[in-house]
């Protein structure tokens, strides 16, 4: 017996957050759309209580959650100030690339107060071009 067909689009979307030299998180496009991502809209994070490599997140409506981070626009790009965060948890972006990876995860949509999203991070030394700008 055949199933229904599998439709590619819904499987060719990457979401990622990238934190930037400066200590912000950015989205790339496929994180904006899948997301929702706008001026209007903030950030839950909570971290992994056994991995440091991994974050869970969700996007809520900015007035409905006072621990959320604000979403700021710059141009066409979409990022929240995580700065103090990550140097807190020891994260060194001026020396490394750091993207998450964004994978949905249901499991703790009500834990986190909406949408959740596992974000896996990936660490690679920057260059010494990144590392001059």
């Amino acid at each position: 017996m055949i199933g229904e067909v599998i439709n590619a689009k819904d499987y060719s979307l990457k979401p990622k957050a990238t934190i930037q030299q400066t200590g912000k998180t950015g989205f790339n496009t496929d994180a904006i759309d899948q997301l929702k991502i706008d001026e209007t809209k903030a950030v839950i994070l909570a971290p992994d209580t056994q991995d440091k490599k991994v974050l869970y997140m969700a996007v809520v409506n900015a007035d409905s959650n006072d621990c959320a981070f604000a979403i700021r626009k710059s141009g066409a790009y979409f990022y929240i100030n995580t700065k103090q965060l990550f140097d807190h948890m020891e994260y060194d972006y001026i020396k490394q690339t750091i993207i998450f990876d964004l994978v949905r995860c249901d499991k703790y949509d009500e834990a986190i107060g909406g949408e959740c999203y596992k974000m896996s991070a990936r660490f690679k030394p920057r260059t010494a071009e990144e590392n001059d700008e």
